[in-house]
């Protein structure tokens, strides 16, 4: 994936990608390098065709591929959600392409952007054979702190390695919505240089997913009286029950995984690699899990699938429900 810009930049490209994982503002960020390095500025009306979903058929995709390009060397061809990777999807479709990629003309790129993958797709093998496939994983704590230094750098600013990790603890951690935040607490210094704790406090919107983070943290600290103020404004923000009712049993879930591990000769590093957490995380966790033991959460993580089950079953209101289970581990 590194290599990928500093080769198109040198004019050289293959004649088909696969952009796919779970990463969407890497991919739209490398799908527009593609595009910008392949078509001149002007070039793209005529020389630029999107296929998604269902209107991406093989028929249409190889017509477009054999169309020369107009007032351009080249021409692309995106495919978007197609569907042609995966199993139970329009595999059939997509295995009439398989024999085309190797004769695309050389005038043509081909380029496949798709959420999920079967790497054992005929599609997908003969993408590797005649061209590239790159997977854009959510990048690890590490490579966002680095980035989000690069982006503060550009602009002037700076943060220290505490102000950063509590910003990764604050927002949502897809990495559009981490730019978005970030862009606002440089607009909110105007021309100061330092971004501080109190202005991520002040500036940046917390996540459903920290909030509730939050109230596990006071659960497993024993202060019941925070834990439901957490959860009570979750709710005055119209939150669901629901909703925070899974994301606790997930974090229950994560704590109890990460006591597992750890206990089982895991480091830290292998533990956030292992369970795609960050690392600030899998500190918290293991420090909750003190709390009780691997019988203790793996109860506490039954009592959350029972209180779905009974808000299901009309046994009990859903707000008092989880009010419940809060305090009952929390006190």
């Amino acid at each position: 994936m590194k290599t990928l810009k500093k080769n198109w930049k040198n004019n050289e490209f293959s004649r088909c990608y696969l952009f796919f994982g779970a990463e969407a503002y890497l991919i739209r960020d490398y799908e527009a390098a593609l595009m910008k390095a392949l078509l001149p500025e002007g070039a793209e009306m005529m020389n630029h065709d999107i296929f998604e979903e269902k209107r991406a058929t093989a028929a249409s995709i190889m017509d477009a591929a054999e169309t020369l390009p107009f007032l351009s060397d080249k021409r692309l061809v995106t495919v978007k959600n197609s569907e042609f990777f995966q199993k139970g999807g329009r595999k059939e479709e997509g295995e009439r392409l398989k024999e085309f990629l190797a004769d695309i003309p050389e005038t043509t790129c081909i380029l496949f952007i798709e959420e999920k993958v079967e790497k054992t797709n005929g599609l997908y093998k003969s993408v590797v054979k005649h061209g590239q496939a790159v997977e854009f994983k959510k990048p690890t704590e590490k490579d966002l702190a680095v980035w989000i230094k690069k982006i503060c750098r550009e602009n002037g600013v700076e943060m220290t390695a505490g102000v950063l990790n509590l910003f990764l603890q604050t927002v949502d951690h897809d990495m559009e919505n981490i730019k978005g935040e970030l862009m606002k607490l440089i607009a909110y210094k105007n021309e100061e240089k330092v971004i501080r704790s109190e202005d991520i406090r002040a500036v940046c919107t917390v996540s459903l997913e920290a909030r509730v983070f939050d109230l596990v943290k006071a659960v497993a600290d024993k202060h019941p009286e925070k834990a439901v103020q957490i959860y009570r404004t979750l709710l005055s923000m119209k939150e669901s029950p629901f909703m925070v009712l899974s994301l606790i049993t997930r974090q229950f879930r994560f704590i109890l995984e990460t006591k597992l591990l750890s206990e089982s000769g895991h480091t830290n590093e292998s533990i956030a690699a292992k369970l795609e957490i960050r690392d600030f995380a899998v500190k918290e966790y293991l420090r909750q899990g003190k709390r009780m033991s691997a019988e203790g959460w793996k109860q506490a993580m039954k009592d959350c699938l029972q209180t779905d089950l009974d808000i299901k079953l009309g046994k009990a209101q859903e707000e008092t429900a989880v009010e419940l289970l809060i305090l009952k581990y929390s006190g």
